[in-house]
């Protein structure tokens, strides 16, 4: 009977995904250091630090860090929102329900926004759009980005994103919570 419960229990623990005992080289923990799963890593609040565009294999050009931003991951779900300006969106002038057409183009120019799901699989992160300032990418298309995790920062890669054809962009992001 006490063998029989053992194996339940160590059947049971093993498929709760507990870590196997399974030989790994020896300098594969050296390598991993003390990284947290990526998943765990990119889950948080985080601020954009850095935004950089360049053609592919040239110098990146570093831009303004926006005025404001907030990123947020969950288990499945990412949501951001930014400024990419140096300083504050412009308010109405007048009525706020009632702005004229040269104010609604500079506050959608004055923002940048999406939420939706993602897939973090290594160093390769997939954004799918369900909710996006820019509809064309509201198409089911992932934005699919490299990155790169470091102590509390975030580099994230894309190569020809639709909102920049042609160039690579880079977002760094720094955890604030």
């Amino acid at each position: 009977m006490s063998r029989c419960v053992h194996f339940v229990l160590a059947v049971a623990f093993f498929a709760a995904g507990a870590p196997t005992h399974e030989k790994r080289p020896a300098n594969a923990a050296a390598a991993e250091g003390n990284k947290a799963p990526a998943r765990a890593n990119v889950r948080g609040v985080w601020k954009v630090t850095e935004l950089a565009s360049r053609a592919p294999g040239a110098k990146w050009e570093v831009r303004t860090t926006p005025y404001l931003s907030q990123y947020m991951f969950t288990e499945k779900h990412y949501s951001y929102m930014y400024v990419p300006g140096e300083g504050p969106r412009k308010l109405f002038a007048g009525d706020p329900n009632r702005p004229t057409d040269a104010e609604k183009v500079e506050a959608y120019n004055s923002l940048v926004a999406a939420s939706g799901t993602y897939m973090l699989s290594g160093s390769t992160l997939k954004l799918y759009p369900v909710i996006h300032k820019n509809p064309n990418e509201m198409s089911g298309k992932p934005l699919t980005y490299t990155v790169e995790f470091d102590s509390n920062a975030l580099r994230m890669v894309i190569a020809d994103p639709p909102f920049l054809p042609g160039r690579e962009w880079r977002t760094v992001l720094t955890r604030i919570e």
